[in-house]
């Protein structure tokens, strides 16, 4: 299994479907979200939307951009999620799974515009 690490947050695939949701939620809390209480994958998806909506709204920059377009692909995973409800329950997982890692990557993409970069140094 391969961890992947951006700053002190380990990232490894969730072993089941309770722990995805629970790590979803705690990535739309990092996100500015408004969590209800035991949301569902519809619901989450909703959420992401908004952030994604918000996301669009900043057209500063490509990174800001592109961590939307992520966001919105876990978005639709997450509607994928809702739709098959508890019919193959694998599927859900890998859904879920896909969710996370967009969330991870867009979250990745920002941090790295936030890292002050070093001065150039003169030659």
């Amino acid at each position: 299994m391969v961890i992947m690490m951006h700053g002190d947050i380990g990232n490894r695939p969730p072993l089941d479907r309770t722990d995805a949701f629970t790590a979803l939620e705690a990535a739309l809390q990092r996100w500015g979200a408004d969590v209800p209480e035991d949301p569902g994958a519809g619901e989450m998806a909703q959420l992401l939307d908004e952030i994604v909506e918000r996301l669009y709204g900043d057209r500063s920059n490509e990174q800001v951009q592109s961590a939307a377009e992520l966001l919105a692909q876990a978005a639709e995973a997450l509607r994928a999620v809702a739709r098959l409800g508890s019919l193959l329950p694998a599927i859900s997982l890998w859904h879920l799974r896909t969710a996370l890692r967009q969330e991870a990557v867009a979250r990745g993409q920002l941090a790295e515009q936030s890292d002050p970069q070093p001065a150039a140094s003169p030659l």
